[in-house]
């Protein structure tokens, strides 16, 4: 599983980071998120997925 966020929709608001810091950043600079991990193991599929669900701008692309 790979996480992605559409940085033009990325609004800074931050629940990704708060729900999965563990795949889910801050840019340095411009405060979007940003995805720190390559490929996601299945172990954090589920707080991921719901960090995508709350993103309020729909930022945030699961590929399984």
């Amino acid at each position: 599983m790979k996480a992605k966020v559409d940085q033009i929709k990325c609004g800074t608001v931050g629940k990704c980071v708060q729900i999965c810091p563990e795949v889910f950043r801050f840019q340095e600079g411009s405060k979007k998120a940003a995805v720190i991990m390559e490929k996601i193991p299945e172990s954090l599929r589920g707080k991921c997925c719901e960090a995508a669900r709350a993103c309020p701008n729909e930022a945030i692309e699961i590929i399984d």
